[in-house]
Parts: C-alpha cells; structure tokens; sequence
C-alpha cells in the first residue's frame, strides 16, 4: 500500500491498546505511525480550547462538548496535519485504537483508489454501526466479507456517526483542517454536515474493520454519571431534535446534489428547540 499513510490515535496512558492494534497491524505487514492522542485529562483549558469555540458551539450544537470530546476532535486534527506535513503519500488510513480489520486492507486498495483518486476532498469511512441508504457510487472485486456480499462503496443520505476508521486524499484532510479551524460539534457530527465541509463523505458497505472497544475497556469519552435525571432528559429532548433536523438537512442536500441542483439552504441555527 505504497500510496497509503496509516495512523492509530491513541492516548499515551493507553499503552495496551496501542500494542494490540500495533500487533494486529503488523501480522498484515502494514506499518503503523502512532498519533498521540490529546488527552483531556491532561490538558489545560487554553490547550482544549485553541481549536474549540463556545461561540461556535452555542450556534451550531444542542449542549457544550465534553473535554474528553474536545480532546477527540484534538485528535483527528492532529492526524490530519502530521499526514500533511509530514508524509508525501496520496491517502491516509486514520483508525482509533479499539478497532481491528476484518480482512487485509491491501486486497480493497483498488476500490480505495477509485472513490479517492481525485482532485476534489474525499473521506471514505469503513464503518457504521447500522445499515446506511444511498448512491451506490463503485463496487469493485474484493474478498466477501459475508456470504454473497461483495464490498462496494455508497455516498449516503446520511453520514452514519462514528470516527473509528477512515481514509481521507489530501485535499480532503486539507478541506477539514480548514473548515474546522474552529468548531463547535463532535468531530463525527461535523463530519457529517458535507455539506459545509465540502468533502465528498463515502462508506463501505459492509464494514471492513470492526469495532472491539468492549473487548479493550470500552470508550475514553466518558458518560453521563453524576449527571442529573432533569439534565438527561432535556438533553435528550435537544438531541432528538438535533438528529431529526440533521436527517431533514441532510435528505434534503443530498437530493439536490444527486440531480445536480445547487445546495444552497437557509442557514437555521442548529441548537434552535422545537416550539
């Protein structure tokens, strides 16, 4: 995978996990390039918020981030910008460190190749945690990952969520870095809005990694303990009408995109409650 950069962010506490994926990578005969994650817990408040803004965030997001959510975002940035400055390759592979291939990545390169191959921003995302609708956009030979399925590649009516793997060309890592010199969202959530980013946001259908952060400690976001039963369920209130409203916003441009009509779309300010 000569044309490939692949990097693994992972915290500096999280010393297992790196080993196991490090591993993992290397039984296929890929070298990986360890990306350090910002970790919120050792962060100072300046550090966390060079990048994000409460401005942008009280425009654009239903509830303020979380640290360990802001260190995240931190974190895709820096992988974008160490894969710019510091490698001459056409793609990056990002993964976090809870994930594993299913098969070798070398045999899906081609298919790779085909979606991101171009001068526009291109992110491809190699998994989703539930079934996604949309534009068949390639499909390509490739090993099955289950029985008469073969792997293709699907622009979506809605980015599924997620940030655990993906491969990104460079103008797409430049595209991103750029769009969200600030931000104010999780960095999946703004993946999502393509619209705004102007990246060419792809999936592979089925997935080709999966996700095992039960089977390494689960997640280094964090929960709700500690938090009140009054604050969860209007926090959940606003982000039922956070999801519906993105689902309508997405639908909506990706209609438009998909007969060629402009995206342009009244900008309503993304944490407005319903009446």
């Amino acid at each position: 995978m000569q044309d490939f950069e692949l990097y693994v962010i992972n915290l500096d506490r999280s010393a297992e996990r790196w080993q196991r994926i490090e591993a993992h990578l290397l039984h296929m005969k890929l070298e990986p390039q360890r990306i350090s994650a910002v970790d919120a817990a050792q962060c100072d408040a300046a550090v966390l918020g060079q990048h994000y803004s409460q401005a942008v965030n009280q425009q654009t997001f239903f509830m303020p981030l979380k640290p360990a959510e802001v260190g995240c975002f931190l974190s895709h940035r820096k992988a974008l910008e160490t894969f710019l400055q510091g490698s001459e390759k056409r793609y990056a592979i990002i993964l976090e460190d809870d994930v594993e291939f299913i098969h070798n990545p070398t045999q899906y390169q081609a298919q790779w190749g085909e979606v991101l191959d171009s001068d526009k921003p291109v992110m491809l995302k190699l998994f989703k945690r539930r079934p996604v609708s949309g534009q068949q956009v390639v499909k390509a030979a490739g090993a099955a990952i289950a029985p008469n399925i073969e792997p293709t590649i699907v622009r979506p009516k809605l980015v599924p969520l997620g940030t655990q793997a993906q491969v990104v060309n460079r103008a797409g890592a430049q595209a991103l870095l750029e769009a969200f010199e600030q931000f104010g969202m999780p960095v999946d959530v703004a993946y999502q809005h393509w619209w705004q980013h102007g990246v060419d946001v792809l999936v592979t259908v089925p997935n080709q990694i999966n996700e095992i952060s039960q089977v390494v400690g689960g997640t280094n976001i964090g929960g709700s303990q500690g938090l009140s039963f009054s604050y969860k369920a209007k926090r959940e209130v606003k982000r039922s009408w956070f999801r519906l409203r993105l689902k309508l916003v997405s639908f909506w441009h990706y209609t438009q995109q998909k007969f060629g009509q402009p995206t342009h779309l009244p900008k309503i300010p993304s944490n407005q409650e319903p009446s």
